[in-house]
């Protein structure tokens, strides 16, 4: 293989403690990443967004942290890797405070998606140059040391967000139960299971599990059943045993009276004329509001510590052009670039999309059959715009505007970045040996988790009636935010510690097949149907975040040992980490499309599938340790 020249990384100075800035930088980086593509699905699910809409548009509005491999190279080329960081912390916390006042207004999921995918633009920029001030600021050594803290603080960052955050929004606007008595010697009563049972009172509150139905503190279901619709922010019980959502009358409850069972009258609560009345604390859209807002201002709050924790490096500088004016040239090539991605993406989402809706229209053309996720929305739409057109002819034009831009930015950018410092740090990636093989890689061995991390929260928060779980947001929270946090951590420990014993090499293959194990246990919690408030589910998630810590590790490594074969250390992480991130969006849309056609049983054996060729690419790339 061909030597690559290698610029040696300097040592830290004694003074510079890296446990008071590495942990913070990356607990903040991971904050607006599991905002927009993660608690985004939550609470756009809370919002009555679909399934396929929210991984779509989610995984859409993630894609600058997929083209950071394009946008490495303007931050290497362009000031110091310190206040791309700082700057762009700044307008993050405006971001998602921002977001979060819109959440009140129409169009709430419009006016999000465009505040955060800003947010995800700048935050791509930020993260750039946090890695390579990362690289920069700690000799290799100290690099394998502080993987582990690096990792683990990303992920606590990650749990906070997931856990929580979505706890404490679950907590603000929950149902409490309320108290209901049948007076007189009357009877309320319930179904356990396939078994009827009477009481003379019971704790009636909404159980999510049973799709919405009235039921006591141990989960069994009022008869006859009353459904409480989603969204509601307070039930009523009147005196006479109706129920109110809201003032809107939403079913009755009945009393057994006599010796049970005995004929049906209406229900008088204890108490004379008295409602009683169960009230969240905040409606769901407020609750929502205010803790993303607290979220920002936190994230405020953590800018301005990093600000003064960070230590100012001497080489962190920008790579010197030879020519003058030659940055302002660097941002051009760099939309260019930017613009290529995009209108690649877009022209090829077009070309996927006119081929499901032809597969669609050969398997019988049913609009409501089993294929019909394939088939093109009757209101198509291009860039938020119906033009009237029709589907087709809509799907046809965005093709065709999206492959000219991707030509002209294609011609453009290879002209203007031939033998330039940009062009070098693009081909020497390009160039090392074995590139294929590391690309293959980067693209597939998180390609399955990928779409698992994508689709758990809405399988776990998805009705009953779907083939979800129904599980509520505060337990959500507690589910990713306790077993989640403990597994993940534990993993990214024992990950970083296994790779120091034996090494990259002997350890790969068992952390990839450990990382992908805790796929099964998602497949069997789609077909077992847990109850939602079963311990299991902590389980199931523990062993989730464990694998996936503990294969991380290793996958963290690998990109650091691939970015130091070469000159540009910080464009070449940023191109293997925003290829990484081009895997997660691509995984994010085919995840919306497996599950709303087949179901989730057949979306997470669809991922058991799609994990294979990851493993198979460890025996092909290069995994020799960097000098």
């Amino acid at each position: 293989m061909t030597e690559e020249t290698t610029v040696p990384t300097p040592a830290v100075p004694a003074r510079f403690n890296p446990w008071l800035f590495i942990p913070l930088l990356y607990f903040m980086q991971a904050i607006p990443v599991t905002i927009v593509q993660e608690v985004s699905s939550v609470f756009y699910k809370d919002l009555g967004v679909a399934n396929n809409a929210i991984t779509q548009w989610t995984s859409l509005i993630a894609l600058p942290w997929s083209l950071q491999f394009l946008l490495g190279p303007m931050v290497d080329l362009n000031g110091r890797k310190r206040d791309w960081i700082f700057g762009g912390q700044l307008l993050i916390a405006i971001g998602l405070s921002l977001a979060a006042l819109m959440l009140k207004l129409p169009h709430a999921f419009e006016f999000t998606l465009v505040v955060f995918g800003a947010t995800a633009l700048i935050s791509a920029l930020c993260n750039i140059a946090t890695d390579g001030f990362y690289i920069l600021s700690m000799t290799r050594e100290q690099q394998a040391a502080y993987v582990g803290v690096q990792t683990t603080f990303y992920r606590l960052g990650r749990l906070f967000c997931a856990g929580l955050l979505v706890f404490c929004v679950g907590k603000l606007t929950a149902l409490p139960r309320i108290e209901v008595k049948a007076p007189g010697g009357g009877y309320l009563r319930f179904l356990d299971g396939k078994k009827e049972i009477v009481l003379p009172s019971a704790m009636l509150g909404v159980n999510n599990s049973a799709g919405g139905d009235l039921t006591d503190d141990k989960g069994r279901i009022l008869q006859p059943p009353v459904t409480i619709p989603p969204g509601t922010q307070r039930f009523t019980i009147t005196p006479g045993g109706q129920v109110l959502s809201g003032e809107k009358p939403i079913g009755q409850i009945q009393r057994l009276v006599g010796t049970p069972p005995g004929n049906t009258d209406l229900m008088q609560l204890d108490g004379g004329p008295n409602s009683v009345t169960s009230q969240a604390i905040l409606p769901v859209e407020i609750g929502w509001m205010v803790v993303l807002l607290g979220c920002g201002i936190l994230y405020g709050l953590g800018f301005l510590v990093a600000r003064r924790t960070t230590p100012t490096l001497d080489s962190d500088a920008a790579l010197a052009e030879p020519v003058p004016g030659e940055r302002r040239k660097n941002v051009q090539r760099t939309l260019a670039i930017v613009g290529l991605g995009l209108g690649t993406y877009f022209a090829g989402n077009a070309v996927v999309r006119l081929g499901a809706h032809a597969l669609w229209a050969m398997l019988g053309a049913d609009p409501g059959g089993r294929w019909k996720g394939w088939m093109l929305p009757a209101h198509d739409t291009l860039i938020g715009f119906d033009l009237g057109m029709g589907p087709f002819s809509t799907e046809l034009l965005q093709l065709m505007i999206c492959g000219g831009l991707a030509g002209f930015a294609f011609f453009y950018a290879r002209r203007t970045i031939k033998g330039t410092t940009m062009g070098d740090a693009f081909g020497s990636f390009v160039a090392q040996s074995g590139f294929w093989a590391i690309f293959g890689f980067i693209l597939t061995y998180r390609f399955g988790e990928a779409m698992v991390s994508k689709m758990s929260p809405l399988f776990l928060k998805d009705a009953i009636e779907k083939g979800g779980l129904a599980v509520a947001n505060d337990r959500l929270g507690l589910i990713k935010g306790v077993a989640g946090v403990i597994g993940i951590v534990l993993g990214g420990i024992v990950g970083g510690y296994y790779v120091s014993k034996i090494g990259l090499k002997r350890a790969f293959l068992p952390m990839a097949v450990l990382m992908h194990l805790p796929n099964l246990l998602y497949l069997w919690a789609s077909l077992g149907r847990p109850a939602p408030n079963s311990p299991v589910l902590f389980g199931v998630d523990f062993v989730d975040q464990f694998g996936y810590g503990f294969g991380y590790a290793g996958y963290s490594i690998y990109l650091m040992w691939v970015a130091q074969r070469g000159q540009y250390k910080t464009a070449h992480y940023a191109i293997g980490t925003g290829m990484g991130a081009l895997c997660i969006a691509l995984a994010g849309i085919l995840s919306g499309i497996i599950q709303s056609n087949f179901g989730y049983p057949a979306f997470f054996g669809a991922v058991i599938v799609l994990t294979i060729p990851g493993m198979v690419m460890l025996f092909l790339i290069p995994l020799e340790e960097p000098r």
